[in-house]
């Protein structure tokens, strides 16, 4: 029975070092960044203007624009001194 005992207390003597042994290795190395961050920008586009379907009225100096446009009719009408 002491040989049991001796061994089993050998053995957890034995394991609870090797614990502590990787627990220090473990805690003793360098930690590095885990992602990075790249930030990368591209110039922007501007969109090209579609003429939209409605209606436009333009009021300047030189005189009166108006335009409508519903599906493929567009009308205009211009009124210029």
């Amino acid at each position: 029975m002491k040989k049991g005992t001796l061994i089993l207390g050998n053995f957890i003597s034995f394991a609870i070092f090797t614990a502590l042994v990787l627990l220090a290795f473990t805690s003793c190395r360098e930690e590095k960044p885990k992602t990075e961050t790249v930030i990368i920008e591209k110039p922007v586009e501007t969109p090209k203007a579609e003429e939209s379907d409605g209606t436009s009225l333009s009021v300047d100096s030189d005189g009166v624009e108006f335009s409508t446009k519903d599906g493929a009719k567009k009308t205009e009408v211009i009124i210029k001194d």
